[in-house]
């Protein structure tokens, strides 16, 4: 079985601290193989300890059995299942289902009534993102204002009030950074909503309203690389504007 197989299996079992150490294992493969426990915790700020119990809550005898895990990883070639265009499509048609289906009065009444919008992201594709979310609500006269960076972040932190509204991206919603935000507008009684993939992450725990969709992993077959379909994002900035100007207008009627 795959690490990602095995953390998926027993995710339930995972609390933050593991989430964060399998967030750096995964995106640094390469690096973990090379690295002793104590390096590891080090990097992720945890307790060697924490890393041993992060390998038994996912069926591993320990960290040394993790790194064999890893190792196989590497080396495994993968080539391209054309089955995985299907899931990938379906996973389209699944998001696009539910933004036209699902009850979203409470996400588009925050839109609509917020005094000041702000949208913090995490990552390239994500702000992204955010930027067209600004540019399709300006259509309304709604104008998202994307933070750019954690100095102005502070800065907006500074100057928020309960009037205004948070929309936080991130792809798998347990990035640190978006996560500790969260928690720090739900502490200042700011209304937020949470964009990410739907998996049970620890942005929709403390989020007012959260739209989450499924996207699926693969391996390109070069260099361990992953990839996953980040088109849901526009697909729901798209849908999202759509059913805005609805609101507007039955709310107008």
């Amino acid at each position: 079985m795959m690490l990602d197989e095995m953390v998926n299996s027993h995710y339930d079992q995972l609390n933050e601290n593991d989430l964060y150490i399998w967030q750096y294992i995964y995106h640094h493969k390469s690096d973990c193989q090379k690295m002793s426990i104590q390096e590891l915790a080090r990097t992720c700020n945890v307790s060697h300890t924490s890393i041993i119990r992060f390998c038994k809550k996912i069926g591993l005898d320990g960290y040394s059995e993790l790194k064999i895990h890893l190792k196989w990883s590497m080396k495994k070639q993968f080539d391209f299942d054309s089955q995985i265009m299907h899931k990938v499509a379906d996973e389209l048609k699944e998001t696009l289902d539910i933004m036209e289906n699902k009850d979203l009065d409470q996400v588009l009444k925050l839109i609509d009534e917020a005094r000041r919008i702000y949208i913090y992201s995490t990552g390239e594709v994500q702000f992204h993102a955010a930027q067209e979310f600004n540019r399709e609500f300006a259509y309304r006269h709604k104008i998202m204002h994307v933070i750019e960076g954690r100095s102005e972040l502070d800065t907006v932190l500074n100057n928020a009030s309960k009037d205004d509204l948070f929309i936080l991206i991130s792809l798998s919603g347990d990035n640190e950074t978006i996560v500790t935000l969260s928690k720090v507008l739900e502490k200042m009684h700011i209304s937020t909503i949470g964009i990410a993939m739907d998996n049970q992450n620890l942005l929709s725990l403390h989020v007012d309203e959260f739209i989450g969709f499924k996207t699926s992993y693969f391996h390109t077959g070069f260099q361990d690389k992953s990839y996953c379909c980040t088109g849901h994002f526009f697909l729901i900035v798209n849908m999202l504007f759509l059913r805005y100007l609805e609101y507007c207008s039955l709310k107008g009627e």
